[in-house]
């Protein structure tokens, strides 16, 4: 596994949207806080039980962007479960420590079905 935590970051949501969480679990520290909806856990554990009822295998995930600056990485993206339960636009904050996903934050929009193509410009 690559020390770059943007490569880090982007297998990491690779595996999450297998639904493959037994290959995500290492690359998170075990004191991962998770400040997003609907994990909101502090413990890599935590956050895994919350992780284990969510549909992972449907969600769609359209990554805009994607940047890193040191210990950090941004993502904007666009998730939908197919059948119109879900359709968000996101940004992601993820800080990484010692090789490993330690935090995470984010910032949700829906997305409205006669409103602009979220994310466009990026």
């Amino acid at each position: 596994m690559s020390n770059d935590p943007k490569t880090l970051v982007l297998t990491c949501l690779e595996l999450y949207g297998k639904g493959d969480l037994d290959a995500v679990a290492p690359l998170m520290r075990e004191d991962y806080t998770d400040h997003g909806l609907p994990f909101q856990t502090s413990t890599r554990d935590a956050w895994l039980a919350v992780a284990r009822e969510l549909p992972l295998t449907s969600l769609r995930m359209d990554i805009r962007l994607c940047v890193a600056e040191g210990d950090h990485v941004t993502l904007f993206s666009r998730r939908w479960l197919p059948g119109g339960e879900l359709d968000i636009a996101v940004a992601d904050v993820f800080r990484v420590k010692d090789g490993l996903i330690a935090e995470r934050w984010e910032v949700v929009e829906p997305v409205l079905a006669d409103g602009p193509e979220p994310l466009a410009a990026l």
